[in-house]
């Protein structure tokens, strides 16, 4: 249960939803309750606030008529009646004001901004709006209103001091209290730190007029310095100027990465964050950038589309209009930004250039070469290129395997955070941590895919998520009103890097999407595509493969069913792993044998999918020869629940069987039968195959050969044996005479 205080009175039950509280005594008694959360209140100061100094002559009864309408709406455990009177019982900061009165001590006596700016999240109007004609009410809203002012304005300091942009809310707040100069001195110290010495000139002479007219007074010591200071453009008075903005979400994760990305632009003049849609690259360098001593600079590309308006857009973000630069006799936009920039100490982070990214290159070099106190951070799905440049490559958040010290793993700590926005009940639990844990590793880590698969926990389940990340871009098809368009919805993300990309890088995309394991360089023809894929961050290299996120990858299979080449594309996929795997089988008794077994280790998702694409097509000869192919592997793995249940499968498409794959097929249908308990039928079904293979002159060729050469074990007496087939040499001719020797008792049942 909550109790909020900061505006209208409210109750929150444990699943956030509001409690009705009906009479204004009955609140009056909760709120003084909650002043004191925990402690017992006298029953004498309880009815003194109530009635308001003046309490009834059955004081006491009525005030335990109150308590019993409390404990209706509340639960009777929730209030305790204790001499000399009643607490509450419930976690102080549950209680809003309690909550912001120790986060105010807090970032006051730390001056933590994050702190300090909670603090004003929890107010919701004026305090106790609705109880203020009750004395103590109203008291406590004056010394609440006092303190959240005293907050603010050190909160505000703080970001001055850290060169925040926050001139829109220093303007409310002066406006609202015209005579209080520490105020209007932080306006006065941001305006000038915004580069507009002009305006905070205006400023201090309103403040000086407002001062000798209302009060008949001079400015402060201080105000009067800051104003000498500007005059004398002092650059300690500006700080730090910046067009950064204060940002209202935690940073979760990345503390590695802030760390080398801080110390790297030490020496490095320009690095690139490069990275998936989504993966939090704005913000990691907006992380990195405040804690820069220079002026930043946040230019954001996104919306601009001719490259010939990249410098103007540079231009207009940083303002250089004020300082009498943008003079159309003065030459063009790259000149009059390198006669600026080369005047100061400047971290630059341009952001979203993998759309622009010939003319950012372009720009950046001849920036670089003309500012030498100049650093450029930039963001894009691909490098700049460009003779200096430090690629910083961003990794998806890492997730748990298992549910112990989940929440210590980045990517489950964002979920759980970012739930509890929306359902401040969440927790991470018996019940909800596997399913966090298989929605992080399912949208690969990805901050912005976890964001608003968190976001949809005001009306699922973590369970019902998990079911519904099959149509991942339906699911998360809602994000922030406030976001850019690329970043609102999960498909905006992908769309955003798949529409720049030429047909030739499409294709391989899509060819690459039916891979689920990732692929072998081998199955990727052009070296040149597949550098591109993945410099424009749609492709990751794991050790010697290709791989996408899922998340991308999933993207690519809509686009690869939207074209209808999906079959083709699909086949030509199975029949590259049917190649993979015969030449793998030959391998397998031979002294490469654990270089074989490691492939199909590798490659076996994907040979799954080349099954499951005989199957859905029914293509009876590549099915079964896969099965053949992968039979000694399985069997030297030990797998074998998946070899029946794709052997079944298999068996279940019909005829289409040219002559030589007959006798194999009916050998599996008899294997088949005779492990799933069928003995009889089974070594009927295994004898018909081998007497169709006796039949012939030679066994067949290719991986056949040793499914045959095995079934004889389960025939008592009636092995192929290694005179009926003389050409059997090695590995074969052994097989044969020891099979010939094998009981059905060998069997695995």
């Amino acid at each position: 249960m909550r109790v909020l205080l900061l505006g209208p009175f409210e109750v929150r039950d444990d699943e956030d939803r509001p409690i009705r509280i009906a009479g204004v005594k009955v609140r009056a008694l909760l709120a003084r309750l909650a002043m004191e959360p925990g402690r017992v209140v006298p029953a004498d100061v309880l009815a003194d606030a109530i009635w308001d100094g003046h309490p009834p002559d059955n004081g006491a009864n009525a005030l335990q008529a109150l308590v019993s309408r409390v404990r209706l709406a509340i639960g009777t455990a929730r209030v305790e009646g204790r001499a000399p009177g009643y607490r509450l019982v419930i976690d102080p900061l549950d209680v809003d004001v309690v909550r912001f009165e120790r986060l105010t001590a807090a970032g006051r006596e730390s001056s933590e901004l994050a702190a300090l700016r909670e603090t004003e999240a929890l107010w919701r109007g004026p305090a106790l709006t609705d109880l203020l004609e009750l004395r103590f009410a109203a008291d406590a809203a004056v010394r609440l209103d006092e303190l959240r002012l005293d907050a603010a304005e050190h909160r505000l300091g703080l970001e001055v001091a850290a060169g925040n942009d926050v001139l829109d809310e220093l303007r409310i707040l002066a406006e609202a209290h015209p005579l209080t100069e520490r105020i209007q001195g932080l306006l006065i110290r941001a305006l000038y730190g915004a580069g507009r010495q002009a305006d905070a000139l205006a400023a201090y002479e309103r403040t000086r007029d407002r001062l000798g007219d209302e009060l008949g007074i001079d400015p402060s010591p201080e105000l009067t310095e800051l104003h000498l200071s500007i005059l004398r453009q002092e650059p300690s008075t500006a700080r730090r100027r910046t067009n950064l903005r204060a940002q209202i979400t935690s940073f979760v994760g990345r503390e590695d990465d802030v760390a080398d990305l801080t110390e790297r632009l030490n020496t490095a003049r320009l690095i690139s964050i490069v990275g998936p849609g989504g993966a939090g690259k704005t913000r990691l360098a907006v992380e990195v950038a405040e804690r820069a001593d220079d002026a930043v600079w946040l230019v954001e590309l996104a919306a601009v589309t001719d490259p010939e308006q990249v410098a103007s857009a540079m231009l207009t973000t940083i303002g250089v209009r004020e300082v009498g630069l943008l003079d159309p006799s003065t030459g063009e936009p790259i000149d009059r930004l390198t006669e600026y920039l080369a005047q100061q100490r400047v971290l630059l982070i341009l952001d979203n250039c993998e759309h622009l990214v010939e003319a950012v290159a372009a720009l950046v070099d001849r920036l670089l070469g003309g500012c030498h106190e100049l650093r450029v951070l930039a963001t894009s799905r691909e490098p700049l290129a460009i003779d200096g440049e430090h690629i910083h490559q961003i990794r998806p958040l890492p997730w748990p395997e298992e549910v112990a010290d989940a929440e210590s793993f980045p990517a489950v700590r964002l979920f759980v955070e970012r739930a509890r926005a929306v359902r401040p009940d969440f927790a991470l639990d018996a019940s909800t941590a596997l399913a966090v844990i298989e929605i992080c590793r399912r949208l690969d880590g990805l901050p912005l895919a976890i964001e608003l698969a968190a976001a949809r926990l005001r009306a699922l389940s973590v369970g019902q998520i998990v079911a519904k990340l099959d149509d991942r871009f339906t699911l998360l098809g809602r994000g922030s009103r406030t976001a850019q368009a690329r970043h609102r919805t999960l498909r905006a993300v992908i769309e955003w890097s798949w529409a720049p990309l030429s047909q030739p890088e499409q294709e391989l995309a899509m060819w690459l999407a039916v891979f689920p394991a990732g692929a072998p360089l081998d199955a990727l023809d052009d070296l040149d595509l597949l550098t591109d894929l993945v410099d424009k961050s749609l492709v990751e290299r794991s050790g010697e493969r290709y791989r996408m996120l899922e998340t991308i990858r999933s993207y690519a299979l809509e686009r690869l069913a939207e074209s209808g080449r999906a079959p083709g594309v699909r086949e030509r996929h199975a029949r590259h792993f049917l190649r993979v795997t015969e030449s793998a089988e030959a391998e397998l008794r031979t002294a490469q044998q654990l270089g074989a077994l490691a492939r199909l280790d590798a490659e076996r998702d994907n040979i799954s999918a080349a099954l499951r694409f005989a199957v859905d097509t029914g293509d009876a000869e590549l099915g079964i020869r896969l099965i053949a192919a992968m039979f000694w592997y399985w069997t030297l793995r030990g797998i074998h629940s998946e070899r029946l249940r794709w052997t079944r499968a298999v068996l279940e498409i019909g005829s289409g069987l040219p002559d030589e794959l007959r006798a194999l097929h009916g050998v599996l249908d008899g294997l088949s039968r005779y492990e799933a308990g069928a003995i009889e039928d089974g070594m009927r079904a295994v004898a018909a195959g081998l007497e169709i293979a006796r039949g012939s002159t030679d066994l067949p060729t290719g991986p056949a050969r040793t499914v045959l050469l095995v079934a004889p074990a389960f025939l008592e007496g009636a092995g192929l044996s290694a005179s009926k087939w003389p050409a059997l040499t090695g590995w074969e001719h052994g097989m044969a005479l020891l099979l010939s020797a094998s009981s059905p008792t060998c069997m695995p049942r």
